[in-house]
């Protein structure tokens, strides 16, 4: 019984997920590159924020960004560039990157998510591989 208590509460301490969390619906966010650089872009609604974005590798670099205050939130406009906020993107990498938007019309947040890579083609040019989910 008392193996049982400690199980248990090192699961409510930890935090691990269990059968009533909610599991955040992902939506597909499109990554392109524009003049060689890389320009992510979603279906972005009228009053829609960034509230945080996440960039990380497969080599272990990551940035985590959140703007918590409305006034920190910068807006988001249908079929403009999502802020990279200086993020180097390098060829030979895999990359994934989430936004989370917030709108004060629509409820809670939306979160998007791009996954792809970069590779430098035989004459130099670089290229842009989108993923699926299931594929990273």
């Amino acid at each position: 019984m008392n193996k049982f208590i400690l199980i248990a509460g090192v699961f409510l301490l930890t935090g691990c997920p269990g059968p009533m969390d909610p599991v955040p619906q992902e939506y597909p966010a499109q990554a392109r590159l524009i003049d060689s650089q890389v320009c992510i872009t979603v279906p972005a609604r009228v009053e829609d924020k960034i509230f945080s974005v996440q960039f990380g590798t497969e080599s272990g670099r990551e940035v985590y960004k959140t703007f918590g205050q409305p006034d920190q939130q910068l807006p988001v406009v249908q079929g403009q560039c999502l802020p990279i906020f200086d993020f180097q993107f390098r060829p030979g990498d895999r990359y994934a990157a989430y936004y989370k938007l917030t709108n004060p019309h629509t409820g809670p947040g939306r979160l998007f998510a791009a996954r792809f890579s970069l590779e430098k083609s035989e004459n130099g040019h670089l290229q842009l591989k989108q993923y699926s989910r299931s594929e990273y």
